[in-house]
């Protein structure tokens, strides 16, 4: 059983909020409808927010801290409440607009034009129409949520904004009739959206980060071929931090001078009050340590990079949704005990993905293979949350009462997200791993420095050794040993030409005539 100090920060199960035995199992927690979007865009709000450490002191980033929180952590994060309805109304779902949205909004709009300075109305109306295109122009996640609900890009500080629902059956039971009384109705903290799947990604840079002994962490990292890492590690925390702040603020000033026009029009009266609460993080298993510091390398490597936000934005989010991937393995061999993975696998996870071509199919022994090997994961996560391992609440809640299916967060989540980032294809039918040409691009800038090069073959080994990741046919060789289904495999010296080829179309491989080819990072 895991003992009572296996979490970070250091606080105690509750029938509450981890009834769920896959919230018991990987932390509080991952969720099968949350966006990839929102992964990245929850994981950024919490880092950009500040948090309350002890008393009133409150710093933002990623902040020291003497020792293990044995409390829960808070942060404050923005609502953005008037640019979301100044942004989205127009193109939200029509049943879901109020009365009272539809007034306010008139009057913002009519607030907004007053402030433009040109002779003629109809200039005042474009301006302001622009306005809205550009903010518009910057969601990320809509679908047929009222607009109170909708997501930015988080591509600026200024765009970083907590989950707010909008009660609308309960606003017309009460026959609401004005903004000031509608304003009730606005709530926090449900975690239908921002589900905290990127307060998990969070909690675990902070752990791994500004908890974890160095000289543990090194031995780790040395013991398992991450020399690349263990090299540079004390410099990671330092990248991150900065990296991140850098991509926040690359376009945040314009983008805010811009917003401060619309929040000066929110306070007229009726105000358009911020909804300013504190939110509680969930926790983590202080185990998830090791992956956190691959996911640390990894993200120092992309905010490092000379890319333009945006882009940034498009790998940080590929990344993490691999990460929540990778994490879920990690936590599930350890749940399991597989004390014997590392040497036959050649992989700390000790789990493998099996790649193949996107378009190669189950005809081939390779795809079989694959498929096997994406067979094997889901029944590794089966059996992680129904592990003895998994720590049980206080009183005992047999799973058939717990709150939820565990599955839908565990190997159905697994496979939800592993379809959308394009690493389990086909939508339908039977499944095998491949990397779409953005998880490529991904793999390269989250693995390699940027202006390295290295080997194809040393490529292949990172990629492995980091996601589970098995391309090549050495890579192929060590990862069967997870199969465990009798599967008879002797991999082709050429079953990684595809990734080959995919990385020249990338423009990330150097062609050597009387060598292997090199993979370069010059972003």
């Amino acid at each position: 059983m895991m003992d009572s100090n296996s979490r970070f920060p250091d606080i105690g199960l509750t029938k509450s909020t981890d009834s769920n035995r896959a919230v018991r199992a990987f932390g509080r927690r991952f969720y099968r409808d949350q966006t990839p979007l929102e992964y990245l865009a929850e994981f950024l709000l919490c880092f950009s927010s500040e948090k309350t450490l002890s008393g009133d002191v409150k710093a933002s980033g990623l902040p020291l801290l003497d020792a293990l929180p044995r409390q829960t952590l808070e942060y404050w994060p923005e609502s953005r409440l008037a640019l979301k309805l100044f942004s989205f109304f127009p193109s939200s779902k029509l049943e879901t607009r109020h009365p009272t949205h539809v007034e306010r909004f008139k009057q913002l709009i009519s607030d907004l034009e007053a402030t433009v300075d040109a002779e003629h109305d109809d200039d005042k109306r474009k301006a302001v129409a622009v306005l809205q295109q550009l903010f518009s122009g910057f969601v990320g996640v809509a679908g047929q949520r009222t607009w109170a609900t909708h997501s930015f890009i988080p591509a600026s500080r200024f765009l970083l904004s907590r989950e707010v629902d909008w009660r609308h059956t309960q606003a017309v039971k009460e026959k609401v009739q004005t903004w000031g009384a509608a304003q009730a109705f606005f709530t926090t903290g449900s975690h239908n959206f921002m589900a905290r799947g990127g307060e998990v990604l969070f909690l675990q840079l902070w752990h791994v980060l500004r908890v974890m002994e160095i000289d543990k962490l090194e031995k780790w990292l040395q013991d398992n071929n991450y020399h690349h890492i263990a090299h540079a590690w004390s410099k990671v925390g330092e990248r991150v931090e900065a990296g991140l702040n850098g991509l926040m603020a690359a376009i945040d000033d314009p983008l805010a001078r811009l917003g401060n026009a619309v929040e000066w029009a929110a306070g007229q009266d009726p105000t358009i009050q911020e909804l300013a609460s504190s939110q509680s993080f969930g926790w983590v298993p202080r185990a998830s340590w090791q992956e956190a510091a691959l996911f640390a390398w990894e993200l120092s490597n992309i905010t490092s990079s000379q890319q333009d936000p945006l882009r940034q934005v498009r790998v940080m989010q590929d990344l993490c949704c691999l990460h929540v991937l990778r994490s879920l393995c990690f936590q599930s061999v350890r749940l399991l005990r597989e004390d014997v993975y590392d040497q036959a696998t050649k992989f700390a996870g000790g789990y493998a993905w099996i790649t193949v071509a996107p378009q190669a199919g189950l005809g081939t022994d390779l795809g079989k293979v694959s498929h096997a090997s994406q067979g094997a994961t889901e029944e590794l996560l089966f059996k992680a949350i129904r592990s003895e391992a998994v720590p049980e609440l206080s009183s005992t809640v047999p799973i058939e009462e717990t709150k939820g299916n565990p599955d839908d967060h565990g190997f159905k989540l697994f496979r939800s997200l592993g379809k959308q980032i394009g690493l389990i294809v086909p939508r339908n039918g039977p499944m095998r791993f491949t990397l779409s040409s953005s998880l490529v691009e991904t793999a390269v800038l989250a693995l390699i420095s940027p202006g390295e090069r290295v080997r194809f073959d040393v490529f292949l080994w990172r990629l492995y050794r980091h996601f589970g990741i098995a391309v090549g046919a050495s890579q192929i060789e060590a990862a069967l040993v997870t199969l465990n289904h009798g599967v008879r495999l002797s991999p082709q010296s050429d079953c990684a030409a595809w990734l080959e080829d995919e990385l020249k179309r990338g423009g990330f491989l150097i062609p050597l005539s009387d060598a292997t080819p090199l993979v370069e990072n010059s972003k």
